[in-house]
């Protein structure tokens, strides 16, 4: 279980309560409640009411929004640091749900919302959030529409590197997601997805140990089928 002085670090080290002092992120702490989440555990579902928001401080978290007809777009996965929650209505426009053992940092909203107004940085720094989200999403669209189905999936692993911090040569990156999961998120089928890791294999731009890891063999190449900008 991940501690309370784990949270307060994740908390400082994220776009949440990035430049607060020190009284400030501990307003933000007093505020939350620590959540663990079991794998498959749903977070928020999409169309309750937006009552809470949240800061991912372990785990990886799938965010989806589903039709009446039950197709399904993946929209994220979120880490270590991400925010969740809050929505320009007063519902949630998406579900989220653990995909491995998760902890998360919960806030109601309403009290979130006012704190932002007592602390001019925290509202700062939920303006620069959205933009990020916002930037992240059209490289995602991006991806989606222009790229073939292995580059789209050398930009997914290329995000977990990232976020990841940039691991060393030869460290295993973890996806915990399903192969599905990944084809709902990249716009491809289940078929195409496998094709995908197997044309990246093939060409020694990856292994993969087992299903739910990647080691990047060959980082320029994987960067340059990555590439969005």
């Amino acid at each position: 279980m991940v501690d309370r002085s784990q949270v307060l670090t994740t908390l400082a080290d994220s776009d949440v309560g990035r430049g607060l002092s020190a009284n400030e992120l501990e307003q933000v702490m007093a505020l939350g409640q620590l959540q663990k989440m079991d794998p498959g555990q749903e977070i928020v579902r999409q169309l309750t009411p937006a009552e809470a928001v949240f800061l991912s401080c372990a785990g990886t978290v799938m965010v989806e929004r589903n039709a009446l007809n039950g197709r399904r777009q993946v929209i994220a996965f979120l880490r270590r640091g991400d925010y969740l929650g809050f929505t320009a209505t007063t519902r949630y426009l998406y579900s989220a749900t653990a995909l491995e053992p998760c902890v998360m940092l919960k806030f109601p909203r309403k009290k979130f919302i006012a704190l932002c107004d007592e602390i001019p940085g925290l509202k700062e720094n939920l303006a620069h959030i959205n933009n990020t989200v916002l930037a992240s999403l059209l490289d995602h669209l991006f991806a989606i529409g222009q790229k073939r189905a292995h580059e789209r999936l050398a930009f997914l692993i290329y995000q977990f590197y990232l976020r990841d911090g940039s691991p060393e040569s030869g460290s295993a990156i973890q996806l915990p997601m399903s192969r599905t999961d990944i084809g709902d998120y990249l716009g491809l089928t289940l078929e195409t997805t496998s094709r995908a890791f197997s044309r990246l294999r093939k060409e020694g731009i990856i292994s993969t140990p087992d299903h739910h890891s990647v080691v990047i063999e060959q980082q320029e190449q994987l960067e340059d089928l990555a590439e969005v900008d």
